[in-house]
């Protein structure tokens, strides 16, 4: 048993149509764009879906998906945190040629369900479906990563430790070991050595490791050891493109949030608005003093012509005044205000303070209002920065994830050039090994020792032959 994640071992991906419209049909032609024909589909199992037809089961499967959040609301849990639209899973279990023989649907379907509990996906949407295009019996394992009771991702750590395990341990259930390196990769990681999970052999690694054996000889070594070389080059050079992409995104990313702090400028702590804030009031300064020495004198004045008889008349007058000011000249009862005036200093001296509060009020009215008008200024102001900021970082993300999918893709032909340059050399190790075979078994009808005699009559034949020759 081999399990295999898809995509040169991206299990994960966002469109449960793309990964149906591929599995449910026959693999395209060159120069096709779909494929309708479905004869290498054997048969479909599906798992938490009441659905009977592929093309429902996806779009069962991607309304879940679409209903995270609201599946989380429903189970009381937060929708905070961290999203992905990565809620496609697929990978395949790959046998042995040998054990097509016998094999049932009921097994293959078992170990399906087996793997997928051992991934802790028992209860999320699952498709099961099994292919017939190959010499070695395989299905295809497609699974919904939101959890349908609480919402939740499926956790993917460590992935394909749980299914190499399991995997070994189903050979060993079943009587026969047929991938020995996983079980040598799983002794060295009991014994605290670090195994990487893609050492356990797959079925092309298994074939090869076969032609080594039928044809042991340097040459086949040195093809062998090419090969290895050629694909060990070409996922170094994966690797140092993935690695190269993750270094684009993080300085894109940290390029948007320079720029972007740049927009809503800090300086010394203080931000756009106390800045603009204090600017204003700054500007209302001088006016602040000049109304604070303006009505201190006001204040003293008064207090001087309280002490005379006719400076408290002038300061009724003038409370009189202040009251028309302030709009109280067409009140009920002005008249008994102003025969109030006249006769007591506490209402003279609220005459003058009510006067004072209100300058005051305008004052801070007017501040307050360019005070406004600056912050409206700025706020316009970045917001058609932003908005520019946005757009031209939309356009360098646009152009960041097309080149480097064309550089993906790039690879992608790569290795479909390696695998098919691989296969065509190991084909022709087989069919040396083959001859090499032939030529030495014995004939049909002819014994093992008939064969030996008529060898060694050869080579001395062979070897007069030889000594007759002229030097």
């Amino acid at each position: 048993m081999t399990p295999k994640a898809s995509k040169d071992g991206r299990a994960t991906g966002k469109s449960f149509k793309g990964v149906f419209q591929y599995l449910q049909h026959d693999k395209r032609l060159e120069g096709e764009d779909t494929r309708s024909t479905a004869e290498r589909v054997e048969w479909i199992e599906y798992n938490n879906l009441a659905v009977n037809h592929p093309d429902s089961a996806w779009r069962v499967m991607a309304a879940t998906a679409r209903q995270q959040d609201e599946i989380k609301r429903q189970a009381g849990k937060s929708v905070a945190g961290n999203k992905s639209d990565q809620v496609v899973f697929h990978y395949s279990l790959g046998r042995h040629p040998d054990e097509k023989e016998g094999l049932t649907q009921a097994e293959t379907l078992r170990a399906a369900n087996e793997s997928i509990r051992v991934l802790g996906a028992d209860g999320h949407q699952a498709a099961i479906i099994a292919h017939n295009d190959t010499a070695h019996p395989h299905v295809h394992v497609v699974i919904n990563r939101v959890n349908l009771e609480d919402g939740k991702l499926l956790d993917l750590w460590k992935y394909q430790e749980k299914l190499s395990k399991w995997a070994l341990s189903y050979e060993q259930g079943r009587g026969k070991i047929l991938c020995e390196q996983r079980e040598e990769n799983w002794k060295r990681r009991e014994a605290g050595q670090s195994v990487n999970a893609e050492d356990d052999m797959t079925w092309h690694q298994h074939d090869q490791a076969q032609a080594l054996g039928r044809a042991n000889d340097n040459d086949t070594a040195k093809i062998l050891a090419d090969q290895k070389a050629k694909d060990a080059q070409l996922a170094a050079f994966g690797a140092k493109m993935h690695s190269r992409h993750s270094a684009e995104w993080a300085a894109y990313s940290a390029d948007y949030r320079d720029s972007k702090a740049q927009i809503y400028d800090r300086q010394r702590g203080r931000t756009a608005f106390q800045n603009a804030r204090a600017d204003v009031k700054d500007q209302f300064k001088p006016l602040r003093s000049a109304l604070s020495r303006q009505q201190w004198r006001e204040t003293k004045d008064f207090e001087k012509k309280e002490r005379r008889v006719r400076g408290k008349l002038e300061n009724a007058l003038e409370a009189i005044s202040h009251a028309k000011s302030l709009g109280r000249d067409s009140s009920k009862g002005f008249a008994a205000m102003a025969f109030n005036f006249l006769i007591s200093k506490k209402a003279r001296d609220d005459a003058l303070d009510k006067l004072h509060k209100a300058q005051w009020r305008n004052l801070n009215a007017g501040q307050n209002a360019q005070i406004g008008a600056a912050i409206q200024k700025i706020k316009n102001d970045q917001q058609a920065a932003a908005k520019s900021h946005r757009t031209n970082f939309a356009t360098r993300r646009q152009l960041l994830k097309d080149t480097q999918a064309a550089e993906r893709s790039g690879l992608q032909s790569k290795w479909r050039d390696r695998k098919l340059e691989r296969g065509r050399a190991f084909e022709l190790l087989r069919k040396t090994a083959d001859i090499k075979s032939r030529a030495k078994a014995p004939s049909r009808g002819e014994t093992r020792a008939e064969f030996n005699r008529a060898a060694r009559v050869k080579r001395k034949r062979k070897g007069r032959t030889r000594k007759r020759d002229p030097e």
